[in-house]
C-alpha cells in the first residue's frame, strides 16, 4: 500500500483504487465525482498562510506541524493509512493546486517532505492523467485608464458641522 497526495479535480480519483482525504481549509465547492472519506484539517494551512510565498510559507507550516507534535501527526497518517489499506486501497492526501503547472505550488507537497524528512517514507504526487491547465497571461497592452478631472463650476461643499462653529 501507498501514500499519495493529489488534488482534489484528479481524474485517477474516479476510479475506486484510492481512500480520499482532503488536507484543505474548507470543502470543495465543485463536485468531485467521489466520495471524500475523510477530512483532516490538522494537516490543513491556516488561514494567514494563504498569501505567502513558498520560502515564507514551508517554515511557518513546519511550525504548524512541530506544534501539533511529530509523534502524533505521524500517528494519525498511519490511523489514516490503516483505514485505506482496511478497505483494500491507497491513501490519498487532497488539496487544491494543480503543481505540475511550474508557479504552483501546494502544502500538501511540504507536507509530503515534512514527512520524508520525520518518517524516511517517500509520499509522491498521484499521477494525472488529465493535461495541466495554463495559467491566463496578463495582458500587457492594456492602458492605465485616465485621470478624470473634474471642472470647477465655482460652488464649494459646505459642511453643516462648519455652520454650526464645530
Amino acid at each position: 500500500m501507498a501514500i499519495w497526495v493529489s488534488r482534489y479535480s484528479n481524474k485517477e480519483l474516479l476510479n475506486d483504487k484510492y481512500y480520499p482525504v482532503g488536507i484543505s481549509i474548507g470543502q470543495p465547492k465543485f463536485p468531485l465525482g467521489y466520495a471524500l472519506k475523510e477530512q483532516c484539517y490538522s494537516l490543513a494551512l491556516k488561514g494567514y498562510m494563504l498569501n505567502m510565498d513558498l520560502e515564507s510559507f514551508k517554515p511557518a507550516y513546519y511550525g504548524k506541524l512541530e506544534g501539533i507534535g511529530t509523534e502524533r501527526i505521524i500517528s494519525m497518517v498511519k490511523r489514516l493509512e490503516q483505514k485505506a489499506q482496511s478497505e483494500g486501497k491507497d491513501l490519498v492526501l487532497l488539496c487544491y493546486e494543480d503543481v505540475r503547472v511550474p508557479e504552483d505550488w501546494c502544502h500538501r507537497t511540504v507536507f509530503a517532505e515534512w514527512w520524508a524528512e520525520n518518517t524516511g517514507e517517500a509520499i509522491k504526487e498521484l499521477p494525472d492523467p488529465t493535461p495541466p491547465k495554463e495559467k491566463k497571461k496578463k495582458a500587457d497592452n492594456k492602458q492605465p485608464a485616465k485621470a478624470v478631472v473634474k471642472e470647477d463650476n465655482g460652488y464649494q461643499q459646505m459642511s453643516l458641522f462648519g455652520m454650526a462653529g464645530f
